[in-house]
């Protein structure tokens, strides 16, 4: 067993523990913990708060902090409540929701002196990690900071984090009089959740107005100053837009197509002749594609994402070690041992120290495959605006990128559908529509080149059925075919393959089956394959799958994972 699987293994325990003391706690079985979040069934426990975010390798000492302030929360919120109030301005829900997971926090029982300790170090852990990442140097990053220690210290009638207790003093004095009623009321209407929320709302307000103003000072200076403003900015990916508190996670169904296994898994065409490859953007007319990159951009500014930052983690995320190799006979370092004796008879030597080789990043292509299918139009504009920026980021960070998608010419099947009746309909047939592939954006095409092309993604009448595998087929081959090191496959989907005249004439996992076929084939290839399901968990499809919920926007947790994807298995 290697050092890295018992890094894993020691991962899943941690997590593993910390949700079952969270079940315990709040004495629910249905609690448990899947890709960085806490669910109750399928309905994400999720918070806003900032200091309750998972990192992907939590300490357990630190986890458990989360895992009680859930559990706690379990007990003393009412969920129904609470969402009947939350803003709309995405940072003052972030404020709102961050003030009641503190809430009930601070009515934890003195009989459990434990959980009490474990949500301080929790919050303390936070300070640290906000504070020493540089977030407290901008003005934006200090009154969020600052508001946060304030709310937390009254709330809980404890001392603010010491080491940034001095730091934080000014813009405590500047906000502490538009602040004060409000905060008075926190501590005093804790216990009644009714009474507190006017405060809570009050403070949220007054943090969203004072941040959408240094907003709009700050763009008025336009300063090209990219580390800084990545640095400044940083606490803009903290904001949680995720909807998926309001709904349910579910996850795409998937059996034996007993038809595919009679064919002994050979997939099978009834008629490719009306199959084609388009580019959708030749369809829309110019103004058209302006107007929707318009709407795009302002999309992506009410985001509020630091893009600079967003360019660097991605980076960082790609970067590859070079190995086990070190630099040598460096003034500073790490000791050489080898060496040591020459520390004796050469006390001026300074070259005593060994470095390991920096990270280099090998050239990664990035390919997105759109599920075009009809069921995806409510999530278009969302959709491009993940697509489009994603794709901008990581060409800024060095990759290559391609956009992708897959429907059919016709819904029912169309002229293969109608051929294969009118010929006496053949038992099993196969595939029965026509193919349409899609190219939004080819890889050696620069996103400042076709950036209005990914906009027909907009254009709704695009959208029919889907069939995935030859899709993935498709997209794998336009992978293999570019020269990068490492290939990245993400498939967008809101659910199993869907093409109805197949299905009636086969059966309802047919084309389901081939996807998982060809999902292994790529895999085997070399190519990382991901699912991305819109609202819905693909795990039962794919063996690397993330979640992305669009109803409210873009999902930050999203953004997380996603990063995190990137890294893959370093070697």
């Amino acid at each position: 067993m290697t050092a890295s699987t018992d890094a894993l293994r020691q991962q899943r325990r941690v997590r593993e523990l910390s949700a079952a003391v969270t079940r315990a706690l709040a004495a629910d079985p249905s609690i448990h913990l899947r890709q960085q979040h806490f669910f109750k069934g399928n309905q994400s426990l999720a918070s806003y708060a900032p200091h309750l975010r998972l990192q992907p390798e939590e300490q357990l000492e630190f986890l458990r902090g989360v895992a009680d302030s859930l559990a706690i929360r379990l007990q003393y919120s009412d969920q129904t409540l609470h969402q009947s109030h939350l803003p709309d301005d995405p940072l003052a829900r972030l404020v709102f929701d961050w003030l009641e997971s503190l809430r009930t926090e601070s009515l934890t029982p003195d009989t459990l002196p434990g959980v009490k300790a474990n949500l301080e170090k929790r919050f303390y852990y936070w300070s640290a990690g906000f504070h020493h990442a540089g977030h407290t140097q901008s003005a934006l990053g200090i009154l969020l900071y600052t508001v946060a220690q304030m709310c937390w210290s009254r709330l809980m009638g404890r001392p603010v984090y010491e080491e940034t207790e001095d730091l934080i003093e000014a813009t405590r004095a500047s906000i502490n009089a538009e602040l004060g009623t409000a905060l008075a009321g926190l501590r005093r209407d804790r216990h009644n959740q009714s009474n507190y929320i006017p405060h809570a709302l009050a403070i949220a307000h007054v943090v969203a107005r004072s941040v959408e103003q240094a907003l709009a000072n700050k763009k008025k200076q336009n300063t090209d100053e990219d580390e800084d403003e990545a640095s400044q900015d940083a606490f803009a990916l903290l904001l949680d837009l995720d909807a998926g508190q309001e709904g349910a996670i579910h996850t795409a169904e998937s059996a034996q197509s007993e038809v595919f296994s009679a064919l002994k898994e050979r997939y099978a065409i009834f008629d490719d002749q009306f199959d084609r490859v388009i580019y959708p953007a030749d369809s829309v007319r110019p103004e058209l594609l302006e107007e929707y990159r318009e709407r795009i951009n302002q999309r992506i500014a009410a985001q509020h994402i630091p893009f600079p930052l967003l360019v660097q983690r991605i980076r960082r995320a790609l970067e590859r070690p070079l190995g086990e190799r070190w630099e040598w006979d460096q003034e500073e370092g790490l000791i050489d041992g080898r060496r040591l004796t020459q520390l004796i008879s050469s006390p001026m030597e300074r070259r005593l120290f060994k470095r390991p080789q920096p990270l280099i990043q090998h050239q990664t292509s990035v390919s997105f495959l759109i599920d075009c299918s009809g069921s995806m139009k409510v999530h278009a504009e969302t959709l491009t605006m993940m697509v489009d920026l994603l794709c901008k980021a990581l060409e800024r960070a060095g990759a290559q990128t391609e956009v992708l998608g897959f429907s059919t010419q016709a819904w029912n099947g169309g002229r293969p559908y109608r051929r294969w009746r009118a010929t006496g309909r053949k038992p099993h047939p196969g595939r029965l529509n026509e193919v349409e592939h899609r190219i939004f954006k080819e890889a050696d095409t620069s996103w400042q080149h076709a950036n209005r092309a990914i906009m027909a993604l907009l254009k709704l009448d695009l959208y029919r059925e889907g069939i995935d595998g030859e899709a993935v087929q498709w997209a794998t081959e336009r992978l293999l075919a570019q020269s990068s090191a490492r290939r990245l496959l993400y498939v967008v989907s809101d659910g199993s393959p869907m093409d109805s005249a197949t299905n009636l004439a086969n059966d309802d996992f047919y084309i389901d089956n081939h996807l998982q076929q060809v999902l292994g084939q790529s895999q085997a290839l070399g190519v990382e394959v991901c699912g991305i399901g819109i609202g819905l968990d693909l795990g039962q499809l794919y063996q690397h799958a993330l979640i992305a919920d669009l109803h409210k926007g873009l999902d930050n947790h999203f953004i997380d994972d996603f990063i995190q994807s990137l890294r893959g298995s370093r070697r």
